[in-house]
């Protein structure tokens, strides 16, 4: 994990750049952080989150995953809300600028995990039998907001670097984890505790054939 006083959103690039994911510690500020999982848990409690969709068939399959989401608005008043989106986009341009991505967009939900929750290997883009929306996602990004998780707690998610390695990462408050959406399958593990997290993705626009 890169944690240090150097700006983390120059971290993030030197290391997408070297290895093609980073997970950065205090990418938020710790209040911005705190303030982001009480809008999460209200709306948890309010019951206007929903139980998530697979992205390849568009059907609720709880074997598969078991997160509850709501989709994050840009207009959103939240000043919480304001300063992750900023802090997004100026990614956003670091990425176009010096990484030569051309990502336009950002889309993001709020997700909860219950107790127990998991979700299976899977990719974030793929191209056959996927949306639009998945087809151009190019840069995944999980900014957790989970107080004092500790090793016991589970619920990392693990990234699998290729076909014989793993890497285990704990969804403590202020981490953030970016990876590339084509390159790398990853699952979520079964967590003893509730699990909150902002989940997004710096997608390319789709262009309609003229």
């Amino acid at each position: 994990m890169l944690t240090s006083e150097v700006d983390p959103l120059a971290l993030a690039i030197e290391a997408i750049s070297t290895h093609g994911y980073a997970i950065i510690d205090n990418f938020l500020p710790s209040d911005q952080v705190e303030r982001l999982a009480e809008i999460i848990n209200k709306k948890w409690l309010k019951g206007q989150m929903v139980s998530a969709k697979t992205g390849k068939i568009g059907l609720n399959h709880h074997d598969i995953r078991s997160d509850y989401i709501a989709w994050l608005e840009t207009r959103d008043p939240s000043p919480a809300v304001q300063a992750y989106f900023r802090q997004m986009e100026m990614l956003r341009l670091l990425l176009n600028t010096q990484l030569f991505m051309n990502v336009q967009e950002l889309e993001t939900h709020v997700a909860v995990y219950p107790v127990g929750g998991r979700y299976q290997k899977h990719l974030d883009q793929f191209s056959h039998g996927a949306s639009d929306n998945i087809q151009h996602r190019q840069l995944s990004a999980v900014l957790y907001l989970n107080q004092h998780w500790q090793t016991h707690h589970g619920g990392a998610l693990r990234l699998h670097l290729n076909d014989h390695e793993t890497l285990d990462v704990l969804p403590q408050a202020g981490r953030i984890v970016l990876f590339l959406s084509a390159k790398f399958w990853h699952e979520v593990l079964p967590a003893s505790r509730e699990r909150l997290s902002l989940t997004g993705w710096f997608r390319t626009r789709h262009h309609l054939p003229l």
